[in-house]
């Protein structure tokens, strides 16, 4: 902050009136207060963006957790009918429970996504595979879902395929007809497929 006594010597040498010299040095100050206030916002939201990228990792890490994933990878059906009559609360709980909780993980980073609080940038490699895995294996029956009229998991489609999109021209994840290389022997269902059912329902 500049002091009277400088502002006296700049009326001075200048011929300035005080009140203006004042003006300027207070936008001057202001400015340098706005700057210094941005750059602690930005230092807080990267702090806190670690934190989330932490907390995000440390649960997709967890024994729990992987249990989870891969007791959903060793679910199998024929339909949709055939699914929930193997897998459903009441005779298979733990399986619909790793089943249920593995989505609903995948559902809360599409909310992180549609809130902007994360990019796909932002996220590990290994849960940006683990969308493409859980789609590779779930989407066929997803779709059947949806063909019926009972979508379900609706806020995490237009991530999903975002996710898709993202990943698709690399060869090292798709072959070239846009398939997933998934070793997964289940109908690869891609993105335009599903844009055209959620159009049906208003989902962009």
């Amino acid at each position: 902050m500049v002091e009277l006594e400088t502002i006296n010597m700049l009326v001075q040498i200048v011929g300035v009136s005080s009140a203006a010299i004042a003006t300027v040095v207070g936008v001057r100050s202001y400015m340098i207060s706005n700057k210094r206030a941005e750059e602690a916002r930005a230092r807080e939201l990267e702090t806190r963006r670690a934190q989330l990228y932490m907390s995000l990792t440390d649960h997709w890490n967890t024994k729990e957790f992987s249990k989870m994933r891969y007791d959903s990878y060793s679910m199998d059906w024929t339909n949709y009918d055939d699914f929930h009559q193997k897998y459903n609360p009441s005779n298979n709980a733990d399986l619909y429970a790793s089943w249920n909780t593995f989505g609903r993980s995948i559902l809360a980073l599409a909310e992180l996504k549609r809130k902007k609080l994360i990019d796909l940038d932002f996220l590990d490699g290994m849960m940006l595979t683990d969308v493409m895995n859980w789609w590779a294996h779930f989407g066929s029956m997803e779709k059947e879902r949806w063909e019926r009229g009972r979508p379900g998991w609706g806020g995490s489609n237009p991530f999903v395929m975002e996710i898709i999109e993202y990943y698709r021209k690399n060869p090292l994840f798709f072959d070239e007809n846009g398939n997933y290389k998934d070793g997964i022997n289940k109908p690869w269902v891609k993105p335009e497929e599903m844009r055209l059912l959620m159009r049906e329902f208003n989902i962009k």
